[in-house]
């Protein structure tokens, strides 16, 4: 058989072109698909939600977790207003009792941040007033958690739910909210009282339940650091800056005893080099958190700027009782470099060269030759220096920064001189006598060669 080499054509009746004069046409072999005959499900057969008796649909509901109620409500709009019915009935109240009555060893963590933001999806179309009214009948109606702030657990409940609920929420909003629920916890009116007494630790629960109130709701479980901001500036407007200071280390200041421990930091430490301890680095954590939030909120913004937060800092660390150097060098390594090079900035302006020194020391000291740290010192430094308006007053500065180390090396010149000292204090000693000799080399010589000397 003799096969050809030309493409072979068939002839395709072609339904749109059979009114035409030309019933076939030539075309290229195409693949026809298989034509299957479906049969569709008619919608009379399908069972939607809408369709179940009330009273089914609810058991059903009672059965399902927080995230999947979260979930089907995101489905589509019909779903949306069955769930937010369903919620907003006896039925919902039963079913939040049910899911956090369950044991925690039973159920996932989580389910309070998990119902917070079901109620914020439920919320999200109604006016902020509506959105708050039905938080505050949830949490404080339905749920009746303590209302006045006492209970630590219930504060921890109202918390979670806020931080969640109004996660996607305006400063605007934010704010309006704290004014809203403080007819319940009636944390301003604790303000004002302790903004009354005339000397701090007299009323040490009072200060307890400032403390909890403001971090357990307003602030630990708050995830942007707007909103965080925006209500810390809320409890801080229109106050005293001394009494800003002193509010600020009620909230994030240390705590020993059930007390706020108001001069821990005005003590001496026994061991300059050794790292803080967790109490330490957790307080200076916490109030450098007070000072950065400020930069993220745009609420926070309008009443603090540079000037106003250094103001702020000289308050704190006078407050009640001034506090140590090496504790102002901490804790401004924590705040970071802008709120470290306005102080310096500062002391340069003002021609306050033995303090610069002294901050210098101090800052030289609990860097604890790490480099990360030195360069921070450096720049602060260096932008400090184009405050100077002499070149005489940087080789001042360094003249006062070699008296700073000098009597701290005196004084461990004279413990080491006593007949009582061990042998062991006696090498502790040395190798500290050791480390600021190391210290004032490394610093001096970064300052004039930007080239560090013995450091590790």
């Amino acid at each position: 058989m003799m096969s050809s080499s030309k493409r072979k054509y068939f002839a395709i009746k072609d339904d749109l072109s059979s009114s035409s004069s030309l019933s076939t046409k030539k075309r290229l072999l195409q693949l026809v698909p298989y034509k299957i005959k479906s049969t569709f499900i008619s919608q009379s057969n399908i069972c939607y939600l809408n369709q179940l008796p009330v009273e089914m649909r609810d058991l059903i509901f009672l059965k399902l977790s927080p995230y999947d109620l979260h979930q089907l409500a995101c489905t589509s709009n019909e779903y949306f207003s069955i769930i937010l019915n369903f919620l907003r009935s006896s039925m919902g109240t039963r079913y939040i009792k049910t899911v956090l009555e369950i044991s925690p060893n039973q159920r996932r963590s989580g389910a309070w941040e998990r119902l917070g933001r079901l109620y914020g999806l439920m919320t999200s179309l109604v006016p902020v007033a509506r959105r708050i009214q039905i938080i505050k009948e949830l949490l404080f109606t339905k749920l009746n958690l303590t209302s006045d702030g006492s209970n630590t657990e219930d504060l921890c409940h109202i918390g979670r739910f806020f931080g969640e609920a109004t996660k996607h929420w305006s400063e605007r909003e934010i704010s309006w909210a704290f004014s809203q629920f403080d007819s319940y916890l009636q944390l301003k009116k604790k303000i004002d009282r302790f903004y009354s007494c005339e000397h701090v630790g007299i009323e040490t629960r009072l200060e307890q339940t400032i403390r909890s109130c403001f971090r357990l709701v307003y602030f630990d479980f708050i995830r942007l650091h707007a909103h965080r901001g925006c209500l810390l500036n809320v409890i801080l407007y229109k106050q005293p800056i001394w009494f800003q200071a002193r509010l600020i280390y009620l909230l994030f200041g240390p705590v020993s005893s059930d007390k706020i421990d108001w001069e821990k930091f005005s003590r001496d430490r026994t061991n300059f080099f050794i790292h803080p301890n967790v109490d330490e680095e957790q307080a200076y954590f916490d109030l450098s958190r007070a000072f950065n939030v400020l930069n993220r909120s745009v609420h926070a913004q309008k009443a603090w700027n540079s000037n106003s937060k250094l103001a702020l800092l000289n308050e704190l660390i006078a407050q009640p009782i001034p506090w140590k150097s090496e504790y102002v060098a901490e804790l401004l390594f924590y705040c970071g470099r802008e709120l470290l090079t306005n102080v310096l900035i500062a002391f340069a302006m003002k021609n306050y060269h033995k303090e610069y020194a002294q901050l210098i020391h101090s800052l030289c000291i609990v860097a604890r030759q790490r480099k990360s740290y030195y360069e921070i010192i450096q720049l602060a430094i260096e932008d400090s220096f184009e405050r100077c308006t002499l070149i005489a007053q940087r080789n001042s500065i360094v003249i006062h920064l070699q008296n700073a180390f000098r009597c701290v090396t005196r004084n461990v010149i004279a413990v080491l001189a006593s007949s009582t000292i061990t042998i062991t204090d006696q090498l502790h000693y040395l190798q500290q006598l050791e480390a600021l000799d190391a210290q004032k080399a490394s610093l001096i010589s970064y300052l004039l060669t930007n080239q560090f000397d013995q450091i590790e």
